[in-house]
């Protein structure tokens, strides 16, 4: 018997999420927009609980309320998000990004379990010992929180009645049980209830995942709903465990979207279905389409209420209005709402690091011109071009930065040192005569870099202090300065290579630019720091060569 590669019992959990699925739909909890209050008691109440309770090498089962389950269950779709705001908030050191350590912590204990005032109509409840945990619960929570009522009050208006944000580190969670409400539609076809299925669909989810190495992959891949439940089912069992298979499988982070929500042909999603459906044929032989497990088309009306069960397949999906209609031609012809893209590129990766060229012995002439997609500079690897795919880079650029604010501190002088920021096509001119202004600016790139780096993935949406986001769009510039300029919009930063050193522009050698004879760059900032100690990056220019 073959041994699965995943360290859960994908088949099992499967029936129980299906299962946590019913229940809260049963129970109304899914019918409608969870409450601000709701949100509330997430965020305030439960958040800071578990936190309190499994830290310090200290560790406490707990079964939330049913309200809070529902949203606890959401934030988790986006594991990575969901685990860098969790430690962003709760811990000073923030979390360790070459191991499972951060994640342990924001496990939850019994994923698919919650509990109601009266658990008479709570099937997630399988066991006594389920039900002792859910009375440690309350008392943990009553202990903590003398004034709240664990179960939630049948009233939406929330205790602070404060305009708030729903965004979580920039993933808005009440959007996300919006979107995610009508999952139990699609996973509700009688396939769904047959063992022989539900194996079938890990060892398609095993493919899908394994698909993610395929350098020629399209940029999203999207799974079938049959895939789509053990993915959901993988991560919401353990963060840990799903960081650490996928890790040995692919090598790479797998982060969930469900963000896309249009179906229609010439889509994004639409689009990349199709690329991943041949994709599979190629690397598998066999086709992508199961039947049973793709879209099912959009719920029918009797879906949005209480006692909606469909053992047996006899509720139709609607397509007679809407959205329904529309859509109803691309029934069992098309996968999930989610789609799946690799974070950050491993530093080990062939592509991720490449070593820089001799330095030239010709006056003028940079041995090593600029290259789209990388930074240059001096890291782990030593020095060369680094992957705009790899966190590790945006520590050469930190330290790149450090080195530029130290000589712009120190340097009260004129001249010019100009400050690449590859994220985002942002180009900072340093003049640093006006050094207050010029170093407020490298202050804020700084910050910008670093919450780049800890970000979900390289193209991932950034969740900047409402400060230095109106700062940034401060710093925009036209991009014909034939050095690059600074992009910025509200949903994502994209990455553009100008390597130190770069041959035009303001990284010409030879008796100027960054790091030439007499520049502003040369022996400080790039020459003696990150770059590599006054040589090694151009040819009597560059940077650090001859500076």
């Amino acid at each position: 018997m073959e041994t699965s590669p995943f360290s859960v019992d994908l088949v099992l959990e499967a029936k129980h999420h299906i299962q946590f699925l019913s229940s809260l739909h049963k129970n109304g909890v899914t019918l409608s927009k969870p409450s601000l209050e709701s949100f509330r008691r997430y965020t305030e109440l439960w958040l800071p609980m578990l936190m309190k309770l499994n830290s310090n090498g200290k560790s406490c089962d707990l079964i939330p309320p049913a309200d809070i389950a529902w949203l606890f269950h959401c934030h988790r779709l986006a594991p990575y998000r969901y685990s860098a705001y969790v430690q962003k908030r709760f811990f000073q050191n923030g979390m360790n990004r070459d191991t499972e350590q951060g994640f342990k912590v924001v496990d939850a204990s019994h994923p698919f379990v919650f509990q109601l005032e009266d658990n008479s109509y709570n099937d997630t409840l399988t066991s006594p010992d389920l039900n002792a945990i859910c009375k440690s619960t309350i008392q943990h929570f009553q202990d903590m929180y003398p004034n709240e009522n664990f179960f939630l009050e049948p009233t939406n208006a929330p205790k602070n009645s404060q305009t708030v944000s729903t965004k979580l580190g920039g993933f808005d969670v009440l959007e996300s049980c919006e979107r995610q409400s009508t999952f139990l539609w699609q996973v509700s076809a009688p396939t769904f209830s047959s063992e022989a299925f539900l194996k079938q669909g890990v060892d398609n989810y095993d493919k899908f995942v394994r698909l993610m190495g395929q350098k020629d992959r399209p940029r999203f891949i999207v799974p079938t709903y049959q895939i789509d439940l053990m993915w959901h089912t993988h991560m919401l069992s353990s963060i840990e465990k799903y960081h650490h298979d996928n890790m040995n499988m692919g090598g790479s982070v797998l982060e969930h979207d469900d963000s896309l929500n249009d179906r229609s042909e010439g889509s994004i999603l639409n689009t990349n279905f199709q690329a991943t459906r041949k994709l599979w044929k190629s690397v598998y032989g066999v086709e992508y389409k199961v039947p049973g497990g793709m879209y099912r088309g959009e719920p029918p009306k009797d879906f949005f209420r209480k006692d909606w069960v469909d053992k047996k397949g006899s509720f139709k999906p609607n397509v007679d209005t809407g959205a329904g209609l529309a859509l109803s031609h691309l029934i069992g012809q098309i996968g999930a709402s989610s789609h799946g893209k690799t974070t950050w590129l491993s530093i080990d990766d062939p592509i991720a690091f490449k070593t820089a060229n001799p330095r030239s012995t010709t006056k003028g002439l940079n041995a090593n011109p600029e290259m789209a997609g990388y930074v240059f500079g001096k890291g782990d690897k030593g020095i060369g071009y680094y992957n705009l795919n790899c966190r590790e880079t945006y520590d050469v650029l930190l330290d790149r930065i450090e080195n530029m604010l130290k000589k712009a501190k120190n340097d009260r002088v004129g001249g010019t040192c100009c400050l690449a920021l590859f994220c985002c096509f942002i180009l900072i001119p340093c003049h640093l005569a006006d050094s207050k202004k010029k170093i407020e600016e490298l202050e804020d790139a700084k910050e910008f870099t670093r919450i780049r780096r800890d970000a979900a993935g390289p193209d991932a949406e950034l969740d900047l202090p409402d400060v230095l986001k109106e700062k940034m769009s401060k710093y925009k510039r036209s991009n014909n300065d034939g050095g690059g300029g600074y992009y910025y919009d509200n949903t994502a930063y994209y990455g553009y290579a100008a390597a130190c050193g770069a041959a035009g522009g303001y990284f010409d050698g030879g008796g100027g630019g960054d790091g030439g004879a007499g520049g502003a760059c040369g022996g400080g900032a790039c020459g003696g720091g990150a770059c590599g100690g006054g040589g090694g990056c151009g040819g009597g220019g560059g940077c650090g060569g001859g500076g």
